[in-house]
């Protein structure tokens, strides 16, 4: 069961949460590359996915939002790991 399952934030931290049980070290990014291009098939998103396991994802604007400009997300798809617990 997810952490966050029951709480009102259950919604914004559900793919969060998937994502942080995808072993994903610096150089290992395969496997989260692949989670965030399938969620984009999956929503019938555009997307790309590059050799260096690079995503992009593109939604249209909303209804009653087409003339608005833009937003743009950036983020890492690797992690820091832990090298010793203390």
């Amino acid at each position: 069961m997810l952490e966050l399952e029951h709480s009102n934030a259950s919604r914004v931290f559900y793919h969060f949460e998937k994502i942080c049980r995808i072993p994903h070290g610096s150089g290992n990014t395969k496997a989260v590359s692949d989670y965030c291009a399938a969620f984009a098939r999956e929503h019938r998103l555009e997307y790309y996915q590059d050799a260096l396991n690079n995503v992009i994802i593109i939604r249209e604007a909303s209804k009653g939002y087409e003339t608005q400009r833009p937003v743009i997300i950036q983020g890492h798809l690797d992690m820091v790991c832990e090298k010793e617990t203390d």
